[in-house]
């Protein structure tokens, strides 16, 4: 699988992080092995809400499932789960997890825009993707003809994801202003930064050098539809799973949101729900 410069980078950041969240208390992979009824903090999310409904017995692709914590999450309510990751070191940590946790999956080592051809004729009844996946690519329009192109007619799509608004901010040196600081636009095209640690565990990684593309919320459901799909509801939620500003107070189940009398100040996840004509 040959990749430019930047899946590259982020590919071997990403193998890098592997270790890190396999023994993050962030990711609870022991408890996840031990408990055999446990499903990740992003799955009840979805669960709560009632988002991605019922999909026991379905079949469900995960694309940029990374250790397959929230992948083995939906095959424990039912359904029939592949997953796909271009780190062969994440791939190699799903098919760990779902030995010891004794939760079926498959794995697969694929880049999203390559995995039509590692996976040909294949479709699904679902093609799911989680949080803090599409920053890492650049090309949103081909990233969506890769969702319907897995799709089997009829079949749902969703996606829950960091809001590309919370992307495009950080705080200011008092640490109480949101300032913006960071491209919302595709056109800004690859934005390059080294960081040593990652969001989840203690570790620091060895490659440092990262590319994340920005993706504008309109950009990402105009793709859709024009990959063919039918939008059936965007949401835009006042929480996160992981502490983005120093401001973040703790939400309860592993959510993070803004401080009280703020939380209208910023949208921090969205979600898609779509589905294929028949």
């Amino acid at each position: 699988m040959a990749l430019d410069e930047y899946r590259a980078a982020n590919r071997d950041n990403w193998n890098d992080r592997v270790p890190i969240h396999w023994e993050s208390d962030d990711y609870n992979i022991q408890q996840f092995i031990d408990d055999p009824k446990l499903i990740s903090d992003i799955v009840q999310f979805d669960l709560a809400r009632d988002e991605l409904g019922d999909v026991s017995g379905k079949s469900l692709l995960h694309l940029q499932c990374h250790i397959g914590h929230d992948t083995l999450s939906w095959a424990r309510l039912g359904a029939d789960v592949t997953g796909v990751d271009f780190s062969e070191a994440a791939i190699e940590a799903c098919k760990k997890l779902s030995a010891e946790s004794g939760t079926p999956g498959e794995f697969i080592v694929a880049d999203v825009y390559e995995s039509p051809q590692v996976l040909p004729d294949r479709q699904f009844d679902v093609v799911y993707t989680g949080v803090g996946a599409i920053c890492w690519l650049q090309d949103i329009k081909d990233w969506a003809k890769v969702m319907a192109h897995f799709l089997k007619p009829a079949g749902t799509f969703y996606i829950l994801e960091i809001h590309p608004m919370a992307w495009s901010v950080s705080v200011d040196a008092h640490g109480d202003q949101l300032v913006l600081d960071w491209p919302y636009f595709e056109s800004a095209g690859p934005q390059e930064y080294d960081e040593e640690e990652s969001y989840a565990g203690t570790g620091k990684v060895a490659h440092t050098r990262q590319y994340n593309t920005p993706h504008g919320l309109g950009e990402t459901i105009n793709a859709l539809i024009q990959a063919g799909l039918i939008i059936d509801f965007v949401h835009e939620h006042q929480f996160a799973p992981n502490k983005i500003f120093p401001m973040n107070e703790p939400a309860g189940k592993g959510l993070w949101k803004m401080p009280e009398g703020r939380e209208s100040d910023l949208p921090l996840m969205h979600s898609i729900k779509a589905h294929k004509p028949e």
